[in-house]
């Protein structure tokens, strides 16, 4: 088996070669070759973007969406627990929006949670 060449000798022969930086990182490497396979384009269907975001729950509330989840699995209904959140989110804000006064929004917020 070959002995490994120190760094120090690989970089004096790439400098000696005319060898610098990425070159002498990807030298050797073999390039792609575009495929006769043609690349499926779904031009009409959107592409889903999510945003990770933080919040906290109550444990109780965490319990429920589980049981929840649970349930709707046992169902076949395949989903995880970020679409039933935020399906409850959309249902919660169009709401709101319609009836402000009179959402089920503000019978919840109690204002306990509320950071000084």
């Amino acid at each position: 088996m070959p002995r490994r060449v120190s760094v120090g000798q690989r970089l004096s022969q790439d400098e000696a070669l005319g060898k610098r930086g990425i070159d002498a990182l990807l030298a050797g490497t073999p390039v792609q070759q575009p495929t006769d396979i043609p690349v499926r384009q779904y031009a009409s269907v959107p592409a889903k973007r999510f945003e990770k975001a933080t919040f906290y729950f109550e444990p109780e509330d965490l319990s429920q969406l589980d049981r929840l989840w649970l349930e709707l699995m046992g169902q076949g209904i395949r989903c995880n627990k970020s679409e039933i959140v935020s399906a409850f989110l959309k249902a919660g804000l169009s709401e709101y929006v319609q009836n402000p006064s009179h959402s089920a929004l503000l019978d919840k917020l109690t204002g306990r949670r509320r950071r000084a």
